[in-house]
């Protein structure tokens, strides 16, 4: 079970539109994917029609509600729903929501005192078991979450404690960079303090208009974010797609998979791929890869480290699997594992 969270510090980026366009495509390919709305005052999962449950469906808010009442963690199967099919390869999709969304949802919510449930009422361990009960009765491959924007009671529990890794996306200017600052580096120390475990982050610009840029001001903004977040890499750029279909909230990667967008977000969907190595599709995108391996740079023995440790896990997830395992074995006796010094015209 392999967690990733979607978050942006403002709406109108499009995240929730992401999150099911790359859970749709996961369960097109086969995956088993849960996806839950932790966006609680403005859930949205199921809205679109393909997520749509037959009647209301309890959620997160009557979830912790019962907890709250009984200081028992609840049956989270009572809370989850399972949508239609999708694809021919036996993928599933199941959907925890935000709540029924009736008359006492506002209530409910507004009742929750998240730091007194993590501070007097163990609300630490009531999510390590629900991560543990998404794991036992459902065993997804991916559990996809949508957190609320900007700094919230409950963005912890989506960006650190529950995750794996964390897709930011933003709108590329001043007042989403000052407000993802924070959030980066409550993320990042939890790798040496907290919860002790690496959360990898990926940088999406999302809703970046598709215009003439003569003056540079884009690649201004891009390399801003990349020196105050310290970003090696983006994962992804979503340009505005005006297309009417965005009204009826149709899942561009099934329904209109030829489109800019759905190409966006398969493009997307390979990068996290590679991120999970026990998944064969993502082991094999990473060894295709070829790592780069600066000379000069004071981390080089690190990045050799870390890629040779996930070849190592390639091989335990993947022990009988021959064309993963020569591949493993062509990459071990590269000089870029080896760290071979590049051959210079003198040393001919």
């Amino acid at each position: 079970m392999y967690t990733i969270t979607f978050y942006s510090f403002k709406g109108g980026v499009g995240r929730t539109l992401a999150l099911v366009n790359i859970g749709a495509e996961l369960a097109r390919r086969g995956r088993k994917v849960l996806l839950v709305d932790f966006d609680l005052e403005a859930p949205g999962l199921e809205t679109f029609a393909r997520l749509r449950p037959p009647k209301p469906h309890p959620g997160i808010v009557e979830f912790v509600t019962e907890y709250e009442r009984t200081m028992q963690a609840p049956d989270v199967r009572e809370y989850i729903y399972e949508a239609p099919a999708v694809g021919k390869k036996g993928g599933r999709l199941w959907v925890m929501p935000a709540g029924r969304r009736d008359a006492n949802y506002q209530a409910a919510l507004i009742n929750i005192d998240w730091n007194r449930l993590y501070g007097e009422r163990d609300g630490f361990l009531l999510f390590e078991d629900t991560k543990a009960q998404w794991k036992q009765e459902f065993q997804p491959d991916y559990v996809l979450i949508d957190s609320r924007t900007g700094h919230t009671d409950v963005e912890g529990i989506c960006t650190r404690q529950l995750a794996d890794s964390v897709v930011l996306m933003f709108m590329p200017n001043e007042q989403n960079l000052i407000g993802l600052e924070g959030v980066c580096r409550a993320i990042r120390i939890e790798e040496t303090e907290g919860l002790k475990k690496s959360i990898r982050l990926h940088f999406v610009a999302a809703n970046v208009p598709d215009l003439d840029d003569e003056d540079r001001i884009l690649h201004r903004q891009i390399q801003a974010f990349r020196k105050r977040l310290d970003i090696k890499a983006f994962s992804g750029v979503i340009r505005r797609y005006e297309n009417m279909n965005l009204l009826d909230q149709s899942v561009f990667t099934l329904d209109h998979p030829h489109t800019r967008l759905a190409h966006s977000y398969r493009r997307l969907l390979r990068t996290l791929l590679m991120d999970n190595l026990a998944d064969r599709d993502g082991a094999l995108l990473f060894l295709h890869t070829s790592p780069e391996f600066h000379w000069s740079d004071p981390e080089r023995g690190i990045a050799e480290l870390k890629y040779k440790n996930s070849l190592h896990e390639i091989a335990r997830h993947f022990n009988d699997d021959v064309e993963i395992l020569h591949m493993i074995q062509c990459k071990r006796i590269g000089p870029a594992i080896l760290g071979d010094p590049p051959t210079r015209m003198e040393d001919s």
